[in-house]
C-alpha cells in the first residue's frame, strides 16, 4: 500500500506499518503524485476535490484538521472515496493560545480578564472549551452560535445574537469557514461590523482568515479608534497583507493549534478512522507526556500568564512572522515557519506544582486535566 501524507504531519508510525509513506508539500500536491496511492493524508493547505482525485486509486482521504472547507466532500462521496477528519484534535492548544492572547490584550489595555466581558463567536470544540475555562475563572462570557442555538444543543454559556457578542470587551472567533446559507461566515466580520468596534475592545481570530474581511480590517486599523487586534489566520495565506500585519497588536502564521499533542491527536484520529473503515480494531496510541513537574504558583493573572508562557510564547511567533514577511519570498517564508515550527507542548504534558489561589483553582485544574 502507498500512502501520501503532508510533510507537516507527525506521528505517522501507525500508517508506516501499513505500507510506504511518502511525504509531500501539501500546498503543491498534484494528481501525478497520486497515481499509485490508496490513502491520502492532508492538512488545511491542500484543496482536495474532483480535479485532484478523479481517476486516481485513492480510496481514503484523511484531513488532520478541525475544519473541512478545503475538502469537496460531495465530490468524494460521488467518487466513492471515504473521508475522515479530526474535529477537536487541537482544541486545547488553540484554547491555550487564546487564553494567553486574552491576558496579553488585557494587560495592554489596562484591564483584568476576570472583570472583562468576553464574546465567543462559535461554541464548537475550541469555543466551547474556552467558554468552560473562562466560566471557571469567573469571567462573564457572551456566546453566539446560531446553528447550536437552533439545534437546542446545550452550551456552556447562554447563546445570543452576534451583535451582543460584538459588544463585549474582548471578542474571539471560532467558527468554520462557510460561504452559503443563513449562517455563512465568509467576511462575517465586515467593514460594517468593524466600524462598530472601538479602541477599548479587542478582536482575536484563530479560525479561518476570510472570516474577517482583511482589506476592511487593514483600513479600519489605520484609524485611531480601532480595536486592538490579534490574528493567527489571514486571507490569502501564505501571502498575507504585510500592511495588515504592521497594524495588528500580535500575529502568528496559522499555528494556534500547532502543539505536539494536537498533531498527535489528529494523526491518531485518522488512524482510528482508517481502521474503522477497514472493519478493524485500532491499537491504543499513547500521547506524548513528560514525567516532570512544572513549578509555577498562580496567585493572580500575571502568574496565570507566566504559567501559559512556560509552555508557549505568542510574542516569539509574532517576531518570526514579522521577519518572514520581509523575506524575498514571503509566502515561502510563511510556509517554512509552519513546516519548521519548534516543538511546543500543551500544559497537560507536565504535572503542575505550586500554590494556586482559590479564584484560579478551577481553571488551573482544567489546564492540566488529562483528555
Amino acid at each position: 500500500m502507498r500512502i501520501v501524507a503532508d510533510e507537516n504531519m507527525p506521528a505517522l508510525t501507525p500508517f508506516e506499518s501499513l505500507g510506504q509513506v511518502t511525504r509531500v508539500n501539501g500546498r503543491t500536491l498534484t494528481r501525478d503524485q497520486l497515481q499509485d496511492t490508496e490513502v491520502l493524508l492532508v492538512r488545511s493547505v491542500t484543496r482536495v476535490d474532483r480535479a485532484l482525485l478523479e481517476g486516481t486509486p485513492v480510496r481514503f482521504v484523511g484531513s488532520a484538521t478541525i475544519g473541512t472547507d478545503h475538502i469537496d466532500r460531495q465530490a468524494l462521496r460521488e467518487l466513492g472515496i471515504a473521508f475522515a477528519h479530526a474535529p477537536g484534535c487541537n482544541a486545547r492548544a488553540v484554547a491555550e493560545y487564546v487564553l494567553q492572547a486574552l491576558l496579553l490584550a488585557c494587560h495592554k489595555q489596562g484591564r483584568t480578564l476576570r472583570e472583562s466581558r468576553v464574546g465567543i463567536v462559535g461554541l464548537g470544540n475550541v469555543g466551547g472549551r474556552l467558554a468552560d475555562w473562562l466560566n471557571a475563572l469567573g469571567v462573564t462570557v457572551i456566546g453566539c452560535d446560531p446553528p447550536l442555538a437552533r439545534a437546542g444543543t446545550r452550551a456552556p454559556v447562554p447563546l445570543g445574537p452576534l451583535d451582543a457578542a460584538l459588544e463585549a470587551d474582548l471578542i474571539t472567533l471560532h467558527v468554520p469557514l462557510t460561504r452559503d446559507g443563513d449562517d455563512a461566515t465568509h467576511h462575517l466580520i465586515d467593514a460594517g461590523r468593524l466600524v462598530r468596534l472601538g479602541p477599548d475592545q479587542t478582536l482575536i481570530s484563530t479560525c479561518r482568515g476570510p472570516v474577517i474581511d482583511n482589506r476592511a480590517l487593514a483600513t479600519r486599523l489605520e484609524e485611531e479608534d480601532a480595536p486592538l487586534t490579534l490574528l493567527d489566520v489571514w486571507e490569502n495565506e501564505p501571502c498575507l497583507d504585510p500592511a495588515l500585519l504592521d497594524r495588528v497588536f500580535l500575529g502568528s502564521p496559522h499555528v494556534a493549534g500547532y502543539s505536539m499533542e494536537g498533531k498527535w491527536r489528529g494523526t491518531a484520529m485518522l488512524y482510528r478512522a482508517w481502521c474503522h473503515w477497514r472493519g478493524e480494531s485500532a491499537p491504543e496510541m499513547a500521547p506524548p507526556t513528560e514525567d516532570a513537574e512544572l513549578d509555577a504558583p498562580v496567585h493572580d493573572e500575571a502568574d496565570l500568564l507566566a504559567l501559559l508562557r512556560r509552555a508557549y510564547r505568542l510574542h516569539e511567533d509574532d517576531a518570526r512572522l514579522r521577519e518572514a514577511v520581509r523575506a524575498p519570498d514571503p509566502g515561502a517564508a510563511f510556509d517554512a515557519l509552519r513546516k519548521e515550527y519548534p516543538a511546543r507542548h500543551e500544559l497537560l504534558y507536565w504535572r503542575h506544582a505550586g500554590g494556586v489561589a482559590a479564584p484560579f483553582k478551577p481553571l488551573v485544574s482544567r489546564l492540566f486535566a488529562p483528555e
